[in-house]
């Protein structure tokens, strides 16, 4: 199935690494990946009490991240955007992708953040569960 406006929520992990590349099987040539990538309030708290960035630091670090999979979809022609936010990640994921502006979420199914995974359940199980769209989970 080809969607037009496709959510990837990445956090630089393998698997949102592999779940980029299985997007590429769900575009067409008008479709739109947004890539999205939330880091976690708290990892900008310590990330501020550790070495005092400035925003343009932490947009860098979250752009480096993301590197691999922006590399991916240049050299794929691929017509993608960045969208890079600050928060709690299942909620944000969730809100962001029942706004009404896109028609797939592709996630990993599991993330960088083991103990969080552990106490919380995964991101991608989350979403899937509190979603209003489909959602496609990569392993």
């Amino acid at each position: 199935m080809m969607y037009k406006s496709i959510l990837l929520a990445s956090d630089g992990s393998d698997y949102s690494f592999r779940a980029a590349k299985e997007a590429l099987n769900f575009r067409s040539e008008e479709s739109v990946i947004t890539v999205l990538s939330v880091l976690e309030t708290e990892a900008v708290k310590y990330d501020f009490l550790q070495d005092e960035p400035g925003e343009k630091d932490i947009k860098e670090k979250h752009i480096k991240v993301l590197q691999p999979i922006t590399e991916l979809y240049d050299s794929n022609n691929v017509n993608y955007q960045l969208r890079l936010e600050s928060g709690n990640p299942i909620r944000k994921v969730v809100a962001i992708a029942n706004e009404g502006t896109y028609d797939v979420v592709v996630i990993g199914s599991r993330g960088l953040n083991a103990f969080q995974e552990m106490m919380l359940g995964s991101v991608s199980h989350q979403v899937t569960k509190k979603s209003k769209i489909p959602v496609v989970i990569v392993k």
